[in-house]
């Protein structure tokens, strides 16, 4: 038997270039799909949607072909959506699953899916009904297929305007309430034109879009808004221009970087700790909880605490982080640094935990409207500290992978370094955490030391044989020694160039 491209099964999703998801392997991913749907899951349809790839609309009615073959129903989200649009209609068709065909920030020749339960669980490797996404790998393997004596029905579903509307209400924007702001967008020409600036519409505020017409080739390059080149022509209307905020997506829109207009990017954890009082306002359990990931700054970290919420490390990756908040209802909210946002939502009496991404992008708008010093208060404390970006290298293998990761410990233990590799829950990090003048549990008394450096390090769930690292500290020479000496660690053991994406 050949491999059947298994490696596209990843941690939290499924991602592959498409050319080695032929035809066949994805009718016999759909029919292993249909399959879990119906016999583990228990639903009766599926609600579905394609990002902007070229790819999407073929790979979605391969797929919606094989559903409806074995007697599911089927949503469909018409033209190009973002992953958030889908997980709002997942919302409101709370006993289905639903699937996005996509590939996120990956290159233009990607695809993949992201899947969800009935109450938009997550669905991943070890999550969900008989292990989740391990579950459908196996029945991908077995060939397993569904003939049902009656074929399901395809139905279209609009969920713009009920997605337009419940995000303004929840972040409690009113029309015309954001008239003074000046905003610039930058879709990358990914899915989220159309829902984002459909959003902000109501809002009056002066919004120019930029890359907004969805367009799978890419023409900048891979829809990712770390990549600098692929954001250029927004840096330098941000520089030039009067801006009071520069809202940056990825290609599938479930990422939101935030540029305090001509004054930089504010990275996603100081951005949580501004707007979190807003967050608050609306909290009746309390203590409640702020789960980051160990990428964080230990300054916005500090400021979370400060403002009077508990804050727990999490490991990375979208499925066990929403998995995490269905299990604890403390949780108020998620931030990791790259970029990503959650939070639990009510809809008709039930709770939901995921992303929307123009929420949060309204509820940063009205907190600059609204509180502008708080965001003024981020921008100084990230100015008085100084971070290396997420960075990574490829390696040869996952065993030469590994030992560059556990060299690196090796040489900051012998440093003294704290070394943090569990969750607050006692769950592997998924990566390493080391820290030198920093407690792994700061109290609103800490006081941070002149001098202080962390590094964060991880094997990629999502990419293969690549391993990322992320520096912050107390300067810029104690980080970009701490980013140097790695390299030197781990060009030891093969690594490729550095990544940046």
């Amino acid at each position: 038997m050949t491999d059947l491209n298994r490696s596209m099964f990843r941690a939290n999703d499924i991602r592959t270039p498409a050319a080695r998801l032929t035809e066949g392997y994805a009718r016999r991913l759909a029919r292993a799909e249909a399959v879990y749907f119906l016999d583990n899951l228990g639903v009766a349809g599926v609600v579905v949607a394609h990002d902007a790839r070229a790819s999407g609309p073929y790979m979605l009615e391969v797929a919606v072909e094989e559903y409806i073959r074995a007697g599911l129903d089927v949503i469909v989200l018409p033209g190009v959506s973002g992953s958030c649009l889908l997980y709002y209609a997942a919302m409101r068709h709370p006993d289905l699953a639903a699937v996005m065909f996509g590939a996120s920030h990956n290159p233009s020749g990607d695809t993949g899916r992201k899947i969800v339960g009935p109450g938009v669980r997550p669905i991943a490797q070890g999550i969900g009904a008989a292990g989740g996404l391990t579950r459908i790998e196996q029945l991908y393997i077995e060939g397993v297929r569904r003939e049902a004596p009656v074929r399901g029905r395809i139905m279209a579903f609009d969920p713009i305007p009920g997605y337009v509307a419940y995000s303004l209400k929840e972040a409690g924007v009113e029309p015309g309430s954001l008239r003074r702001l000046h905003i610039l967008h930058d879709y990358v020409y990914g899915a989220g034109g159309r829902e984002l600036m459909l959003g902000f519409a109501p809002t009056g505020a002066r919004l120019t879009p930029l890359h907004y017409a969805a367009d799978g080739q890419f023409r900048l390059g891979d829809p990712n808004p770390v990549k600098q080149d692929v954001i250029s022509q927004a840096i330098e209307a941000l520089r030039t221009g009067e801006y009071d905020l520069g809202m940056l997506y990825d290609g599938d829109a479930d990422r939101l970087d935030l540029y305090l207009g001509d004054r930089g990017l504010l990275a996603s954890s100081f951005a949580f700790a501004a707007f979190l009082p807003l967050l608050l306002r609306h909290v009746r359990q309390r203590p409640a909880t702020v789960l980051v990931d160990a990428k964080s700054n230990p300054l916005a970290i500090l400021e979370m605490v400060r403002s009077g919420v508990s804050v727990d490390l999490t490991p990375s990756g979208h499925s066990r982080i929403k998995e995490t908040m269905y299990q604890r209802s403390e949780i108020l909210g998620v931030v990791e640094e790259s970029a990503h946002y959650y939070r639990p939502f009510m809809l008709d009496g039930m709770r939901f935990c995921t992303e929307n991404t123009l929420y949060f992008s309204l509820l940063a708008a009205r907190c600059l409207r609204e509180t502008p010093e708080r965001f003024t208060r981020m921008a100084q404390l990230q100015a008085s500290t100084a971070r290396e970006r997420e960075w990574g290298h490829v390696f040869p293998n996952d065993s030469l992978r590994e030992e560059a990761l556990e060299a690196v410990v090796r040489f900051y233990r012998d440093q003294g370094a704290q070394i943090i590799q569990t969750a607050s829950d006692g769950l592997p990090l998924g990566g390493d955490l080391l820290r030198f003048g920093i407690p792994e549990h700061p109290s609103a008394e800490t006081a941070i030391p002149d001098t202080w450096l962390q590094i964060s390090q991880r094997a990629s769930q999502s990419e293969d044989h690549l391993a990322r690292w992320e520096a912050s500290g107390s300067d810029k020479a104690i980080v970009a020694d701490a980013k140097a000496t790695v390299q030197r660690i781990i060009r030891t053991h093969q690594a490729g160039p550095e990544y940046q994406g």
